[in-house]
């Protein structure tokens, strides 16, 4: 009986873990990788621009 307490207690910690830190991580790191993806769509905008000038 008291490995299943302790089981129970062991994977709730886990799952609080799991969506306090872990997913809120995930979530910030999606939205700084779609932030960049633009940035670099920018750049390259810019210098294709920059190299039809050249031309």
């Amino acid at each position: 009986m008291k490995k299943i307490i302790i089981s129970i207690a062991m994977f709730a910690i886990a799952m609080a873990l799991l969506i306090s830190v872990i997913i809120p991580l995930a979530e910030h790191g999606r939205e700084n990788g779609v932030k960049a993806e633009a940035q670099i769509d920018t750049i390259d905008t810019q210098i294709n621009s920059l190299s039809s000038t050249i031309r």
